[in-house]
């Protein structure tokens, strides 16, 4: 099943990448001042280093390559931040655009991001990695991302000839000090529910992956805190 897994791994950061070739292939790189495309760049990352370590533990790959699954502060902001991502797409945002040319097997670049990569990187957080491994203050470790994001946009906002701003939730011309702070406010409390609450399915879970071996040599017992 390791193999199963590294496959399917391997799909999702090949989606992610596809995704934001215009970013890493012909060097758009405004587009790295998008969340979305932050998070799907995350996703490749850490799916290639999970495929990679999958294969390790199915033998395919060299003792010499001591490869371990990606630690789970990291794949646990991940797959947060996909949620994220697929949350507001779903709820917030409009409709991808059907008009816009497709960019692999009939999906647009938005249509991967938004709906197709998140739910695969929750698939993959419940199904194959090992669990019980995410403590509670990694949720409020999270939302440093969420600030330093904020300072990131704003900043970059404020030395362009022309103010741009990649979301109004972030947007100081429009908000003022005052609406920025708020909009600050409520985000980090989604953002911290989010957070506890993929903490908590952790907790609850096998500690050992139900797909695949992850956590088959480990002893993942979440500290009680």
């Amino acid at each position: 099943m390791n193999v199963v897994v590294a496959v399917f791994r391997l799909a999702v950061a090949l989606l992610a990448l596809i995704a934001t070739h215009e970013i890493w292939l012909e060097g758009d790189l405004d587009g790295l001042v998008y969340f979305t495309n932050q998070s799907g760049l995350m996703l490749a990352v850490v799916m290639v280093w999970g495929a990679l370590a999958s294969l390790r533990q199915g033998g395919l790959l060299p003792e010499r390559w001591r490869i371990a699954q990606p630690p789970a502060w990291f794949k646990g902001a991940v797959t947060l931040f996909l949620a994220i991502t697929g949350l507001v797409a779903h709820f917030v945002l409009d409709p991808p655009d059907p008009t816009l040319p497709a960019t692999f097997l009939g999906l647009t670049s938005a249509q991967i991001e938004h709906q197709i990569t998140p739910v695969c990187a929750v698939v993959d957080f419940l199904l194959c990695d090992a669990h019980r491994r995410l403590r509670w203050r990694h949720a409020v470790a999270w939302l440093s991302y969420l600030y330093a994001y904020a300072v990131f946009a704003l900043i970059r906002a404020e030395i362009l000839a022309t103010p741009h701003y990649p979301y109004p939730f972030v947007d100081l011309g429009e908000l003022g000090w005052g609406g920025l702070l708020v909009n600050i406010a409520i985000y980090s409390v989604a953002f911290l529910v989010l957070g506890l609450v993929l903490v908590a399915i952790d907790r609850a879970l096998p500690p050992r992956a139900l797909v695949g071996s992850a956590g088959a040599d480990e002893v993942t017992p979440a500290a009680e805190e």
